[in-house]
């Protein structure tokens, strides 16, 4: 017999579309940055597009960084 460890199904497939709802999360940025950018009737809470862009850029950077370290542990 093997003395390897065998993964659980479950956990592959709960992996699995935690991540793609990650990707889907960020593929739908284009659609809220619109309304971000928009002003206010208020006029208070507009974001300008360099706002917006660098949310956006922390966002993949952070989901880079821990796909990284997530494959180390595995």
């Amino acid at each position: 017999m093997s003395t390897e460890k065998v993964m659980n199904r479950w956990f592959v497939v709960v992996a699995t579309i935690l991540i793609q709802i990650v990707f889907r999360f960020i593929y739908a940025w284009s659609v809220f940055t619109k309304f971000l950018s928009l002003s206010d009737p208020v006029g208070s809470d507009q974001c300008t597009a360099v706002q917006t862009a660098r949310i956006f850029s922390s966002a993949l950077f952070f989901v880079a960084l821990v796909m990284i370290f997530s494959s180390l542990r595995w």
